[in-house]
């Protein structure tokens, strides 16, 4: 009995496969469209999900708006403060505080690739204001320039990244100028009274940094 039994489900197995289906598909092969139909959906969900979202490298689509040129005035009243004072942290280049003197830097970074009113490491380059007399160990930086990747803002933005990373960093600029770099910190207008960090930019992306401490 056990063995035709055995037998009887064979031959119904058998014939289930190898009876070809004909006018309409069966209930497995129905499932198994909506199945697929459901993974492409949530596949093409998943891609958007991506492209609206920030990749490893910095870049956004992100729908933010980025301040522009001209959503600031044109001028100030002559001598005006505009902006606020930053940290002195967050005036510091690869260890190197501003108001340090160029005998200190040396000490701290060794001898410089150049020295020309400042010393010259790599890509940044620490001087003082022409307006201060000849360079000397013992007179103090006031200007840090940083034209390549070889160093970073304290607030970790260098060049090459982009408007977006210093909005996310730094927030809204207390002013962009008419070159569009953006700028944070306190400036009195149409004055050499400048504490504050330049981001100049191509646009996208920063090309050079500038902090000024006089």
């Amino acid at each position: 009995m056990k063995k035709l039994t055995t037998s009887i489900l064979l031959a119904l197995f058998s014939a289930t496969i190898f009876t070809p289906t004909h006018v309409e598909a069966s209930w497995l092969s129905k499932s198994w469209k909506k199945l697929e139909k459901v993974w492409n959906e949530t596949a093409e969900r998943n891609k958007a999900s991506r492209e609206g979202s920030t990749d490893t490298s910095g870049t956004s689509s992100s729908t933010i708006r980025l301040p522009q040129r001209y959503d600031y005035p044109s001028s100030y009243r002559g001598g005006q403060l505009i902006g606020y004072n930053m940290d002195s942290i967050e005036y510091q280049v690869l260890g190197v505080p501003m108001g340090a003197t160029f005998r200190q830097v040396r000490n701290s970074l060794g001898e410089p690739t150049e020295i020309n009113r400042g010393m010259r490491y790599g890509g940044v380059r620490f001087s003082m204001s022409f307006t201060k007399g000849d360079y000397d160990d013992d007179n103090v930086v006031d200007y840090i320039e940083i034209t390549n990747r070889d160093a970073t803002t304290h607030r970790g933005i260098t060049v090459g990244d982009t408007l977006q990373q210093v909005y996310n960093a730094y927030g809204r600029p207390t002013y962009i100028f008419d070159n569009n770099a953006w700028f944070y910190g306190a400036f009195k207008w149409n004055s050499d009274y400048i504490f504050g960090i330049y981001f100049d930019n191509d646009g996208e992306r920063v090309t050079k940094i500038h902090l000024h401490s006089h």
